[in-house]
């Protein structure tokens, strides 16, 4: 088939889609995540090099941060991997296509997660991906006659449009659309031989590059209920990051979304879908960066073998599996005592290896949540040292919500341990003159885990003197004091501001964009419901707001 044809087929029906754009903020900009870069973390102080300086007081430092740069989009694209998914139920492929595996990704470090509005614009590159990325799906689905049977059960043009299009756009498509797309494939057709196969294929290609697939609109009037297409969209693409079933799709047309107690039973169906199992997987590893494990280096460290990170990454996201699959939330990803152990993690842990794969161990006393479990502490420890200030920066911003924060460059070169000098006095000695009152932050909660090494083992001394992980937080709710790693875990796990920033985290997540201050009292209400019962049942409180099923009044 030839390239660029579908392109040409938009423009003739009036659903060209051009290019869309949104200015962002300049890469490298501080995220609600704590994050000043990519995958990586932070430019943060310590070993690696940086430092981060904030502004006002410690007081006015420690409610949850919303000062973000929401658009409020009618049309949000989807993402690589709701395109990937979506197209694969579209089409009733029997596997992913893997088709988007090279699209070009959003930019990296300039918002929290990368399905947020401001970084899903298409520029060329993405435009190029999304047309090949249509042809290739639809010789995939034309290109046997059982895939072709599996996508229509005869040769009816129109019944063919009729049933692609209302999977494509998650609506049914009007009088209009189904007579210009059934004359595209009369036109497939006249262009490639007459059959069946050929018209499909131009329907396919053309339908997966309009706009009303791209994207997934909320075009009613500001402030008013999505329509029951829009918010079955909505629905199923937060919760199983895929198109609407043909049942949601059936209960949108027969009005069956509309009330609380339908629209939560729905919710509560998609819940036990193995497929948001996936997407809240995907939530935990970008809100704690756990995709940079499979590229962790340490060179000159002996202990330490590159093979063992497939298995930090496999063991971080059977955790956060286990969290959400057994009805958990977040005071279980912080206190829970167990964690998945495979061959190579064995060892840090000190206990016995299983023959192959991943067992779950309880490994108390000491250790409590996945802060203290060896995937993270390994991830944020140059060679064989931890790294302080990486480990708090990262637990401040991701779970404690903190204040927007400034990269600061040409940092001298992390001095060397003077004998008897313990890690926590080195780091305290070199960030109490860098004038910024995030180090009083996020350096307590990195000392907290000086008892671990850069590889997550325990250890009691640090170059010969014992070590010190007392410390205290200026919570929003007062200064919590803790006397080591797990006292901290079980502080936070308590916290109000930590369940309202996980609330916020997760909101951000699911409506795919920047939380503000007038979201506060519904994040504030949602922490409420973190503090006491499930990640699933705050998703269900979620769902039930009217920030989630109304059209947002804000910047167009």
């Amino acid at each position: 088939m030839r390239t660029g044809l579908p392109i040409l087929l938009l423009s003739f029906l009036g659903l060209a889609c051009g290019k869309t754009s949104v200015d962002v903020r300049a890469a490298g900009a501080h995220d609600a995540g704590g994050n000043t870069g990519g995958s990586g973390g932070a430019t943060g102080g310590g070993p690696t090099g940086g430092s981060l300086g904030g502004t006002g007081a410690v007081g006015e430092l420690s409610k949850v941060d919303l000062t973000g740069s929401p658009i409020f989009s009618r049309v949000q694209r989807l993402t690589n991997s709701q395109w990937e998914n979506a197209v694969t139920d579209i089409l009733l492929l029997p596997r992913p296509s893997r088709l988007a595996a090279n699209f070009v990704a959003p930019l990296s470090g300039v918002t929290p997660f990368d399905n947020d509005e401001l970084v899903l614009f298409v520029d060329q590159k993405g435009f190029s991906d999304f047309e090949s990325g249509a042809e290739a799906a639809a010789a995939m689905a034309t290109g046997s006659p059982a895939a072709l049977a599996a996508l229509s059960a005869g040769d009816d043009a129109a019944g063919l449009v009729r049933v692609l299009g209302r999977r494509a756009f998650r609506r049914p498509l009007t009088a209009d659309e189904e007579t210009k797309y059934q004359d595209v494939f009369a036109l497939g057709e006249r262009l490639y031989g007459a059959g069946f196969a050929n018209g499909a294929a131009l329907v396919i290609r053309a339908m997966l590059q309009s706009p009303h697939f791209l994207y997934r609109t909320e075009l009613g009037p500001a402030g008013g209920p999505l329509t029951p297409f829009e918010l079955a969209a909505k629905l199923s693409f937060a919760l199983l990051g895929t198109t609407p079933s043909e049942e949601l799709l059936d209960a949108a047309a027969a009005g069956q979304l509309a009330s609380d107690d339908q629209l939560v039973a729905a919710a509560r169906q998609m819940l036990e879908d193995p497929r948001a199992l996936s997407v809240m997987r995907d939530f935990h590893g970008q809100l704690l960066r756990v995709p940079a494990l499979a590229s962790l280096s340490k060179p000159g460290v002996k202990e330490f073998d590159p093979a063992i990170n497939s298995e930090l990454v496999l063991a971080s996201n059977a955790f956060f599996d286990l969290v959400f699959g057994h009805n958990g939330g977040l005071r279980e990803l912080l206190t829970s005592n167990q964690a998945y152990v495979g061959p190579g993690l064995a060892p840090f842990y000190g206990v016995a290896a299983p023959a192959a794969g991943l067992e779950l161990h309880d490994v108390g006393p000491s250790r409590a949540g996945y802060f203290m479990q060896v995937p993270f502490l390994m991830r944020f420890g140059p060679d064989a040292e931890p790294d302080s200030i990486e480990r708090g920066l990262l637990l401040e911003g991701s779970i404690l919500c903190g204040p927007h924060l400034v990269p600061i460059v040409n940092i001298p070169a992390w001095p060397q341990l003077n004998p008897g000098q313990t890690n926590r006095q080195r780091v305290s000695a070199v960030t109490e003159s860098c004038g910024g009152a995030c180090h009083r932050l996020f350096n307590p909660l990195g000392f907290a885990f000086e008892d671990f090494d850069g590889l997550g083992r325990k250890r009691d001394l640090d170059n010969g003197v014992p070590v010190d992980t007392k410390a205290s937080y200026p919570l929003a709710e007062g200064v919590a004091p803790f006397v080591d790693g797990k006292d901290l875990m079980r502080v936070l796990a308590d916290s109000p501001q930590v369940h309202t920033c996980y609330a916020k985290q997760v909101t951000g997540y699911a409506l795919g964009r920047e939380l503000i201050e007038s979201d506060r009292p519904l994040l504030e209400s949602l922490g409420k419901v973190s503090g006491t019962q499930s990640l699933k049942e705050l998703i269900v409180a979620l769902v039930r707001a009217p920030a989630f099923r109304t059209r947002k009044d804000g910047q167009p």
